[in-house]
């Protein structure tokens, strides 16, 4: 059980990181690698790029203690997550075969955590 949280926990952090890209990228011209490379130093994308590390980390514990055939599948929550934060923080448009498409995410991941 503290594995599986912990699981949820790096799945939430690193939805937390893609937003922080969105809102960091948001509006910049980013048409070239000095362009991309410009803008891992501007502050809300370090701050995901640190974000990134710090789940990394936590995914490398989570690994040395956990089966992967667990602790993967729910790493596809990620998806399910920024979905719906980009629904609530940047009004995006979720279509019903999206919705659909979430729910078979959750359903799966219900599925292959079990046993």
């Amino acid at each position: 059980m503290k594995m599986t949280l912990l699981c949820l926990l790096n799945t939430c952090l690193m939805a937390t990181g893609q937003m922080l890209f969105k809102i960091g990228s948001a509006g910049k011209a980013v048409n070239s690698l000095f362009e991309i490379v410009k803008l891992f130093f501007t502050p809300i994308v370090f701050i995901a790029l640190c974000l990134y590390a710090a789940t990394t980390g936590l995914w490398l514990f989570i690994l040395s203690r956990t089966p992967m055939s667990h602790a993967y599948p729910i790493q596809a929550l990620a998806f399910p997550i920024v979905l719906f934060a980009s629904m609530l923080f940047f009004h995006e448009h979720i279509s019903g075969v999206k919705w659909l498409g979430i729910a078979v995410i959750v359903f799966g991941v219900f599925i292959a955590t079990r046993g």
